[in-house]
């Protein structure tokens, strides 16, 4: 892997193993429950966190998919083990893409967003940003979790 897209990697990982330790102590029934009827679940975070990296890294690979990145939080119900296994082959996942991208590729059109065209070394950066934006949110949903049970 290129060494400035191993960094990048490394901290993705680093993101990625924050969210599992915040969600490991948690039960199924509190994956899914809304806090607050106007909350998110840690479930549809997690769900949107996945689709976004799964658009990001397929457009990095050239597969440039077409996924409803804002379903989770449309949705009113969810399969949690779907939404678990798509969050532990992520990773995985981004790693195989970014094993393949090449110094001389970093600045060539990753993908196209409402935030403007981003290269790819932008992508990957902007896909480690809005993960660790999201993983925000899960303390806050565990902290109401907790105070309402």
């Amino acid at each position: 892997m290129v060494s400035e897209v191993a960094d990048l990697y490394a901290l993705l990982q680093s993101v990625h193993e924050s969210v599992d330790q915040m969600v490991q102590d948690l039960t199924d029934e509190q994956w899914l429950t809304k806090p607050l009827p106007n909350f998110n679940n840690v479930t549809s975070v997690i769900d949107h966190i996945t689709r976004v990296e799964k658009k990001f890294f397929s457009a990095l690979a050239g597969e440039s998919l077409d996924i409803d990145t804002q379903a989770p939080f449309k949705a009113e119900s969810w399969d949690l083990n779907a939404v678990h296994h798509d969050w532990s082959a992520s990773l995985p996942y981004a790693a195989e893409v970014l094993e393949n991208v090449k110094e001389e590729e970093l600045s060539q059109l990753g993908l196209h967003l409402r935030v403007g065209e981003l290269n790819k070394r932008q992508l990957i950066a902007y896909a480690i940003a809005h993960a660790a934006h999201h993983r925000g949110q899960i303390p806050l949903i565990k902290k109401l979790l907790i105070k309402s049970e």
